[in-house]
């Protein structure tokens, strides 16, 4: 089922998130500030909205919480294919904000619960590579669609991912959740204690504090990055001819490149590597996170189409590798009745991270070029470096106090 889940909005999501920036460049006209400030109000939503929805999954279910979590970002993919203006492209970047909220961190505790036995490093992996199969195919829908209009593949990813909402309400099972005791408390008192025992928890763990910290200067790197590559590639570089093929064909095998070298790439390192250790996901995050920033600035100093090219895949590579070694490393030792609580932090830490630099960076692109942008962006990443190697001292392990 979790797999199911992992595969099918992953094909919801690449047919709206090819296009995506393309259609916002092409048709709604944005520049670098405002492409970067959809994303500022995406992770403002996030930022808001994370922490009480993971409360509200660990006190109330995380089944809820992930189907509530479809619906909203359909409707916010939907919204934004309908309605090709700034404003309403913001406002549907909030809604799906709040959409992703309900899903983060829930759907990974629903998998450890309904699935305690299982290794979750592998799990979370296995459940990348559906990801990646499922945005493959997503790639590929979504360029075929757009030939016929460049909003069609975001009104399609929407209305099925509202779909898929729906249908898990009917199939989702929930069989071991055990919500904390409410020892007479009302809902609100259990919201709040649950939300309390999370913030104690990582403030008693230096190694989840750091996590916590890191997540926020991968936020303020990712953010340009992710808002301006596709204005690099079409307005800095330049796509090369495909002939009588429209130029988005361009960004389907852009994407489709970096999904088919993430999935392989996962698969060589789950089947090489213990990454349920927390010890071996911290060591390898080091790395990945070294090779994110050597991709990203390598990308913004390009000269070139295939040298940028190049660069983008090896730095959205690092990127996918790191997130379920982050994710396993994050989840060593939590207790069921704050999972979702701290997951969800760590993805608030995150949104706190883009919100903040997002602007920044955005300005620099309206001012001295989006190249320029995009290397602020890329050592922006430089402190966690710093972060990750204080995390080792402490064996890697979440548990130490």
């Amino acid at each position: 089922m979790y797999l199911g889940i992992k595969g099918a909005f992953a094909l919801f999501f690449m047919l709206w998130a090819t296009v995506a920036s393309v259609y916002r460049i092409e048709e709604v006209g944005l520049d670098p500030l405002r492409l970067v400030l959809l994303g500022t109000a995406l992770e403002v939503a996030v930022l808001v909205f994370e922490v009480p929805t993971g409360v509200l999954a660990d006190t109330y279910g995380r089944r809820r919480s992930v189907i509530t979590g479809f619906l909203l970002m359909g409707c916010g993919f939907a919204l934004e294919g309908a309605i090709p203006t700034f404003a309403a492209v913001l406002v549907a970047q909030a809604v799906w904000g709040v959409g992703y909220t309900f899903i983060s961190g829930a759907l990974e505790a629903w998998i450890a619960d309904e699935a305690p036995e299982r290794n979750l490093g592998r799990v979370y992996l296995r459940g990348e590579q559906a990801d990646y199969a499922g945005s493959l195919l997503g790639v590929f829908g979504s360029v075929l669609l757009a030939t016929y209009a460049l909003n069609v593949p975001l009104l399609i990813g929407g209305f099925l991912a509202v779909g898929l909402g729906v249908a898990l309400f009917f199939v989702m099972p929930e069989r071991n959740f055990r919500p904390s005791p409410r020892e007479g408390r009302s809902s609100l008192q259990q919201v709040g204690a649950t939300a309390r025992g999370g913030v104690r928890l990582v403030r008693g763990r230096p190694v989840l504090l750091i996590l916590l910290l890191v997540a926020v200067f991968t936020g303020m790197s990712e953010e340009g990055f992710d808002r301006l590559y596709a204005k690099h590639f079409l307005d800095g570089l330049g796509l090369p001819s495909l002939g009588a093929l429209d130029p988005v064909v361009w960004f389907g095998i852009i994407n489709a490149g970096a999904l088919i070298l993430g999935y392989l790439a996962a698969e060589v390192v789950g089947r090489g590597l213990n990454v349920g250790d927390a010890a071996v996901a911290a060591r390898l995050l080091l790395v990945l996170n070294a090779c994110t920033i050597i991709g990203t600035l390598s990308f913004a100093l390009a000269g070139s189409f295939a040298l940028a090219l190049a660069a983008f895949w090896f730095a959205s590579l690092t990127r996918t590798l790191a997130e379920p070694l982050y994710l396993t490393w994050l989840n060593e030792g939590l207790e069921p009745g704050v999972r979702a609580t701290v997951i969800s932090m760590g993805s608030q830490a995150g949104a706190f991270g883009e919100a903040s630099a997002g602007p920044v960076v955005g300005a620099v692109g309206n001012l001295a070029g989006v190249r320029a942008a995009l290397t602020l962006a890329s050592l922006i990443l430089s402190p966690a470096l710093l972060l990750y190697a204080r995390a080792l001292r402490h064996r890697g392990k979440p548990g130490a106090e």
